[in-house]
């Protein structure tokens, strides 16, 4: 995984995405047979619940870990310590992220980041069920979960 910046427009790119995002819908909704219908992975802002089977820690900080899927193939998103950007690529229910990088700061507790970049270059699989993303290995193992959610 390539850890350098692109360029400081990709970064405004990013930035005006994060802002986009506040505007996503309430995160379920029930059809007329009152069964829940999952969230397009598109244009949601998914809350990372958790990653390695490991439920990510609270922090003070206000931005939260998360990922954004766009309708072009890109992705982005925060890492807890970093931003973080990349492509990706969906064929049924195969997932597969490419050409990811991130900004470089220094934190002193970066776990869940490690394991979130581990989690992103073992990804294979996706599964949306309601308001919640799987990443999924390449046995089926559930690498993070994500939850759709408004931005605070």
């Amino acid at each position: 995984m390539r850890t350098t910046m692109k360029t400081a427009g990709y970064v405004a790119a990013l930035f005006t995405v994060l802002l986009l995002a506040g505007c996503v819908s309430s995160p379920a909704r029930e059809n007329s047979g009152g069964d829940v219908v999952a969230m397009p992975l598109t244009n949601t802002y998914w809350q990372l619940v958790s990653v390695a089977g490991e439920p990510v820690p609270e922090t003070d900080r206000q931005q939260k870990p998360h990922i954004l899927f766009l309708d072009d193939g890109r992705v982005s998103g925060f890492s807890g310590c970093n931003q973080y950007m990349g492509d990706y690529r969906v064929t049924g229910e195969n997932l597969l992220f490419d050409s990811m990088s991130s900004t470089l700061m220094a934190c002193p507790d970066n776990l869940t980041e490690k394991l979130l970049f581990a989690a992103f270059a073992k990804t294979v699989g996706v599964n949306l069920e309601g308001i919640e993303l799987r990443l999924l290995g390449e046995a089926g193992e559930e690498l993070a979960v994500f939850e759709a959610t408004r931005m605070k």
